[in-house]
C-alpha cells in the first residue's frame, strides 16, 4: 500500500507539471488514497478541510492581499516614488536602487509581491523608460524588486509559514526584516554595477525645495509601516489585526488624502481580494490532504532518517535545502513550497535543533526566487502584460539578479547573527 501511495504522490507532481491547478493537483489524488488506502471516512476528510483553514493567523491573509489591492488605487505609491527619484535619481544606477528600495517598501505595506508588481510596473517602469533606461532591464528590476515583499514584514509568505507550523510569526517577521535589507542591498549594488557599465543616463538633479515637498507628500505613506510594525511589537495588536489596520491605514489615505480611490475602486479591490483569496485557501486544503497523505507513509520521518545517515550537521543541512529549492523553484510557485515542502523538513529542524525561524528564514529566501524563476515563475506571467515586456527578455535580463538574490541565501547560513540578532533580542 505505501509503495501505491508513492505513486499516486509522484503522479501529483506530475499532474502539476502539466499545469494542472495547484489545490485540484493536490485534493483530488490525495483524496483516493484517504478514502481507499487509508481507509477515512469522508467526512473526516471533510473536517480535515475545515481545520486546515480555520486558523486566527490565517485571516491576515485576506486583509494584507486587500490592503496591496487597495494601495494600488491609493495613489500613495506615487509620491513613495518622487521622493525616492528626488533624493536618488540623480545618482549612478539610482533609478534602479530606488526601484528595489521601493519594492521593500512595498513590501512593509502590502506584504504581497503581486500589487507590489503591479504598482512597480505602472509607477517606476515609466519612469526608468523615459529617463533612458532599456525597457527589459526596467522590467527586469520590477520584477525582481517586487519579491522583497515575500521577505519584508508583513509577509503573506511568513504569515502562511508560521500560520501551518505553528512558529511565532513576528519572531519571522523580525529575521525576514534583515534578510530583506541584506538583499536589498545586493541587488541595488548590482544595480549600480549595470547601470555603470552600460552608462545609463541620470535623473536631473532635484533642488532642495523639491527634495523637501517630496518628502512631506509622501510622509503619510513612509508612516505606514512604522503604524504596522510598531503596533505589532509595541504589544497594541497582533499581525492578522495589524492587517486589518492596514486596510483602514490604506483605504483613508486613498479616500481623504491623496483622493485617488473611488468607492467602486474599493469594490474592485474587495473582489479581487476575494479571488486571490480563495485560491490561496483552495490550496491550502489540497495541501492539508497531502500532508496527511506524506505523513501515513512518513515520508518527513524518512527524511529525516536519509538526512542523519548523511551525517549532515546544521549548516550543511541548510545549504542542501537551499539549493534543493531553488532546483524546486524552476517548476513550483512559491505558494506551493511554501504550504506543501517548506512543513517536510520541520522535523529534521527540530532533530539538528536549528532554530524554525531561522530555517523559516533562509527557506523563504530561497523559496521567493521560485516565482520568477523560468518556466513556471508565476510572477513572470504575471509581469508580461503589466511591463509590455517578453518574458524571454525578462528572463534574459533578471539572471543577474537572481545571482544577486542567490548570494545573501548562502551568506547568511554561515553567520546566521545576521539576520537572528533582532530575533534574539525581541526574545
Amino acid at each position: 500500500m505505501d509503495a501505491l501511495v508513492y505513486i499516486v504522490i509522484g503522479f501529483s507532481f506530475l499532474l502539476l507539471l502539466t499545469g494542472m491547478p495547484l489545490a485540484i493537483g493536490f485534493a483530488c489524488t490525495s483524496l483516493v488514497v484517504a478514502l481507499t488506502v487509508m481507509g477515512l471516512p469522508l467526512q473526516s476528510v471533510a473536517g480535515f478541510a475545515f481545520n486546515s483553514i480555520n486558523s486566527f493567523p490565517l485571516l491576515a491573509c485576506p486583509f494584507f492581499i486587500l490592503a496591496g489591492n487597495l494601495l494600488l488605487v491609493s495613489g500613495g505609491a506615487t509620491p513613495v516614488r518622487d521622493f525616492l527619484v528626488a533624493w536618488f535619481g540623480h545618482i549612478t544606477g539610482g533609478l534602479a536602487v530606488s526601484g528595489f528600495v521601493i519594492g521593500a517598501f512595498l513590501g512593509a505595506v502590502s506584504g504581497s509581491s503581486t500589487a507590489c508588481l503591479a504598482i512597480m510596473g505602472a509607477v517606476l517602469l515609466p519612469i526608468m523608460v523615459s529617463a533612458g533606461y532599456d525597457r527589459p532591464f526596467s522590467a527586469a528590476v520590477c520584477l525582481t524588486s517586487a519579491e522583497l515583499g515575500w521577505l519584508i514584514p508583513p509577509s503573506l509568505g511568513f504569515i502562511l509559514f508560521g500560520a501551518l507550523t505553528h512558529i511565532p510569526i513576528p519572531d519571522l517577521f523580525l529575521g525576514g526584516l534583515n534578510a530583506g535589507f541584506i538583499t536589498t542591498l545586493f541587488l541595488g549594488i548590482t544595480a549600480i554595477v549595470i547601470a555603470r557599465r552600460r552608462k545609463y543616463p541620470l535623473a536631473p538633479r532635484a533642488t532642495w525645495k523639491e527634495r523637501g515637498r517630496t518628502f512631506v507628500r509622501a510622509i503619510p505613506m513612509l508612516l505606514m509601516p512604522v503604524v504596522i510594525l510598531g503596533g505589532i511589537y509595541g504589544g497594541i495588536f497582533s499581525p492578522t489585526e495589524s492587517a486589518a489596520v492596514a486596510c483602514l491605514y490604506t483605504l483613508l489615505l486613498g479616500v481623504f488624502f491623496y483622493r485617488q480611490t473611488s468607492w467602486k475602486q474599493v469594490w474592485d479591490a474587495l473582489l479581487a481580494t476575494l479571488k486571490i483569496t480563495t485560491m490561496i485557501y483552495f490550496i491550502i486544503v489540497g495541501a492539508e490532504l497531502f500532508s496527511k497523505m506524506v505523513t501515513f507513509v512518513r515520508l518527513p520521518q524518512t527524511l529525516t532518517e536519509v538526512i542523519l545517515a548523511l551525517e549532515l550537521g546544521p549548516t550543511a543541512f541548510l545549504v542542501v535545502v537551499s539549493v534543493f529549492l531553488l532546483v524546486v523553484g524552476f517548476f513550483f510557485s512559491s505558494i506551493a513550497m511554501i504550504i506543501v515542502i517548506l512543513p517536510l523538513f520541520i522535523p529534521t529542524v527540530n532533530m539538528l535543533e536549528i532554530d524554525p525561524v531561522f530555517y523559516g528564514v533562509v527557506a523563504m529566501m530561497s523559496t521567493c526566487i521560485g516565482e520568477i524563476t523560468p518556466p513556471m515563475g508565476p510572477q513572470l506571467w504575471f509581469a508580461e502584460p503589466i511591463c509590455k515586456v517578453s518574458m524571454a527578455d525578462m528572463a534574459k535580463e533578471s539572471w543577474v539578479f537572481l545571482a544577486a538574490m542567490t548570494v545573501p541565501i548562502f551568506i547568511v547560513i554561515y553567520i546566521p547573527d545576521l539576520v537572528m540578532f533582532l530575533v534574539d533580542w525581541w526574545r
